[in-house]
């Protein structure tokens, strides 16, 4: 009956290998006698076989794991030495003894063999261990970093965590808790103080080679995997999860600050769903209408049940920063409305009085239309407006001062200035189906639909 296979740990120096050629294949040598000192393991050297398997964890220079392999050869010699030789089969991820104490399962096991030699481990610490260095298990923490470089998608890049003068960044302590496969936001105040991105640690806190000008070198590397759809400050900071975080402050100089994934999480769902939180739900296109590829979606459809509109509506524009202008629909909602007309002043002369969109579409300051009951206005009033952005050049009873037409169009030397990132917020309480029979293709093909799932 072949003997059981025991697992052992093995903390080994920097000179122990070749780090010139493949650390795979490669062997090496450790040896222990009857005087050897019990901190580095001459129980578990007693008891090491042909076979057993070993994690091979490096203590010197860039400390962590080096991957796993066996035992090849035990030897018991003269006064009870025992030469027990090791060969590394396979390299694992860096993960320092810092990570791995995050697993509870390993916590008190790693507190308790940093400083012996050699030492036992079970089946289950040691698979564990290999699954976290090959990246199929992790246990990652989160983390804010606030830099002003840019970054490009699936690029590695080097941050320095001092000055160029050697003083240490804001929050530096946290640097040195950074570790592989770590996850991070990131931030950068040069675009419109917002969240951009998001990535991983790939290399935990070292020293790098000198660098003319700058007077510490240590740094870390990052994995920037994509940019994300931004989110300002001042949107995180509305959110319940988020809001009064010190490093979200505007005046905060924080350049790396630790995270909890719920707040991780949050970041990445206010991103994702265009400013909509949880309770929003997109409507794809293909269900209400044939796909089309105009990404110029103006209109926003908010479906909701009576009496929560326009707190939903308040929900789902608090990542844009917009400045809603609110009004309630009606039978009598007209074009006139929508797009001005001639009106007498008090003198009886006649002066043109702009509509909700030729006011506020113009405008840079996200002045967003919010129209509560958008579900009893006649759509054909906006006819005009979805011409408009179907490309066609539109003559409006409107004129100049040498007694032409005002022309609208998506062209820049269009009277009215085209924005294509305004929005007309629709509440409606309509259900999909009446939404679907009700409204054309053409003005469906402009539209995004939002439904608002009730707890």
């Amino acid at each position: 009956m072949a003997e059981e296979t025991s697992y052992f740990w093995l903390n080994c120096g920097y000179n122990r290998w070749n780090h010139n050629e493949l650390l795979v294949g490669q062997t090496t040598l450790f040896e222990s006698g009857a005087q050897f000192n019990p901190s580095q393991g001459f129980q578990s050297f007693k008891q090491a076989k042909v076979g057993d398997r070993v994690i091979f964890y490096q203590v010197q220079m860039d400390t962590g794991l080096l991957g796993l392999g066996e035992i090849t050869s035990v030897q018991t010699g003269a006064q009870n030495k025992i030469r027990v030789h090791f060969q590394l089969q396979e390299q694992l991820k860096p993960l320092t003894a810092d990570y791995l104490k995050r697993s509870e399962q390993l916590e008190f096991r790693m507190r308790n063999m940093k400083e012996t030699l050699f030492n036992q481990i079970t089946q289950e610490e040691f698979e564990l261990i290999v699954s976290l260095g090959k990246g199929e298990t992790k246990i990652p923490r989160y983390f804010f970093i606030a830099e002003e470089q840019e970054f490009e998608p699936k690029s590695y890049n080097t941050i320095y965590t001092h000055t160029y003068n050697g003083i240490k960044r804001n929050g530096y302590h946290f640097y040195t808790q950074l570790e592989i496969g770590d996850q991070l936001i990131f931030y950068n105040k040069n675009r419109d103080q917002s969240v951009i991105g998001v990535g991983e640690v790939s290399k935990h806190i070292h020293e790098k080679a000198p660098i003319p000008g700058r007077t510490n070198s240590t740094a870390i590397e990052v994995y920037f995997e994509k940019e994300i759809d931004p989110v300002s400050l001042g949107t995180l900071n509305k959110h319940p999860k988020l809001k009064n975080l010190y490093y979200l402050q505007e005046n905060a100089k924080q350049a790396i600050a630790s995270m909890s994934k719920t707040q991780f999480d949050a970041i990445r769902e206010i991103s994702k769903n265009d400013g909509m939180k949880s309770q929003f739900e997109a409507v794809k296109s293909g269900q209400m209408i044939d796909e089309h590829t105009e990404d110029l979606k103006p209109f926003i459809l908010l479906v909701v049940d009576k009496g929560e509109g326009l707190k939903a509506a308040e929900d789902l524009l608090q990542k844009t920063n917009a400045k809603p202008v609110i009004t309630s629909g009606h039978p009598d909602f007209s074009e006139d409305m929508l797009y001005g007309k001639y009106l007498p002043n008090e003198t009886g002369a006649l002066y043109y009085r702009e509509g909700f969109i030729t006011n506020l579409m113009p405008r840079t300051d996200k002045s967003y239309l919010v129209i509560d009951n958008f579900n009893r206005i006649d759509p054909d009033i906006f006819q005009t407006y979805i011409n408009v952005l179907e490309g066609y050049e539109m003559t409006l009873p409107r004129y100049n001062r040498d007694g032409s037409m005002v022309k609208w169009s998506r062209k820049k030397d269009s009277f009215y200035h085209f924005n294509p990132n305004w929005h007309i917020v629709g509440i409606t309480y309509d259900d999909l189906n009446e939404i679907k029979q009700k409204y054309t293709e053409q003005f469906l093909k402009y539209t995004r639909i939002v439904k608002v799932n009730q707890d």
